[in-house]
């Protein structure tokens, strides 16, 4: 039984992009050597899109994120590449400027946020903290705003804002931490496998609160998960993310429908489902690469049903039409499988 998929358009969308990333590289220096953990990587996020970046854990899609607010943290570093916000050079800002740009242009939930609140501090004083942080407000005003935006979290604010984070459930806290990041009206989200650590209801109902605020205030959003039945619910494009690289992108109904890269495929094919046939569903067979020791060509080979010696020996450029872009050797072949 195929997801049901979010709503949008087959084309691409004509506006230009909010947030452009292009050949970023990132690497950590440790003691075995030097690991890149983001390897050439490019996308385009439009204004009121909501952009998920797939992909199994460590390939690499927490640092894309760091780095695009530049808050990779250390022994990382971006090596190379533009990052692009409004036509602003993020990498090329100053302190003050980057000052500025984070929480008030780009707001970050981080993995596993719901642990970041302060358990010594009330929400409310919380919330006050992290706008004082960036400018002058009266606390009447900020608690307002505050209290505004945890109800529409669907949280109420009387009984919220005088807890202490101890006081709430694991949702509740992810919720607030949502409210918290859009205090100061940011012109984009970016969302650190938002739902981990909660139980299915509760991600589900964290999915529909997003969507209710993408649509509310028009907010751009970058979603970061190994849940691709996630990705499904909510997505207009979906960049695959393999060892360091993405390696397909597309709307989201040519992705599930017609993926054209064997991981792509894998992802769908393994992803569990709670009315399908689970003895059909097959787990992506080997593990996925050591940094530190690539395999040579395409570095989804030793793990590709597809893969002949083109694939051990050359690696694939990325191939693009107005929809979609692909890295693989044999796209019209699992393609045409399709």
């Amino acid at each position: 039984m195929k997801p049901e998929l979010a709503s949008i358009s087959n084309s691409r969308q004509d506006t230009q992009s909010l947030l452009s990333v292009r050949d970023l590289v990132v690497e950590y220096s440790i003691r075995q050597g030097s690991l890149r953990a983001v390897d050439g990587a490019s996308l385009d996020v439009h204004p009121g899109e909501l952009m998920a970046v797939v992909g199994e854990s460590g390939c690499g899609k927490s640092t894309l994120a760091y780095s695009i607010i530049r808050h990779v943290p250390y022994p990382g570093e971006i090596k190379g590449g533009t990052i692009l916000f409004d036509g602003q050079d993020v990498l090329g800002m100053d302190r003050k400027a980057l000052r500025q740009f984070r929480w008030k242009e780009i707001a970050i939930v981080f993995q596993a946020a719901q642990n970041a609140l302060n358990p010594v501090m009330r929400i409310a004083d919380q919330m006050v903290d992290t706008v004082l942080d960036h400018e002058k407000q009266p606390r009447e005003q900020i608690i307002q705003r505050a209290s505004s935006l945890l109800e529409m979290v669907r949280l109420n604010p009387d009984r919220v804002l005088r807890s202490y984070p101890f006081e709430l459930s694991g949702g509740m806290r992810q919720r607030v931490i949502i409210a918290l990041s859009l205090l100061l009206n940011p012109r984009m989200l970016i969302l650190d496998e938002p739902t981990t650590a909660l139980d299915v209801v509760t991600q589900v109902y964290i999915l529909d609160i997003l969507a209710d605020i993408r649509q509310d205030l028009g907010l751009a959003m970058m979603l970061l998960t190994h849940d691709i039945a996630i990705v499904a619910r909510v997505a207009d494009r979906v960049a695959v993310m393999y060892a360091g690289q993405i390696v397909e992108e597309g709307a989201i109904n040519d992705i599930f429908y017609h993926p054209r890269h064997p991981y792509t495929y894998g992802l769908i094919q393994s992803a569990p489902s709670l009315i399908g046939d689970l003895t059909k569903k097959k787990p992506i067979e080997g593990a996925p690469p050591n940094f530190l020791n690539m395999p040579s060509g395409c570095r989804f080979h030793p793990r590709c049903a597809y893969a002949t010696s083109v694939c051990r020996e050359k690696e694939p450029v990325m191939e693009a039409s107005d929809r979609w872009r692909v890295a693989c050797h044999h796209w019209r072949e699992i393609e045409m499988g399709e």
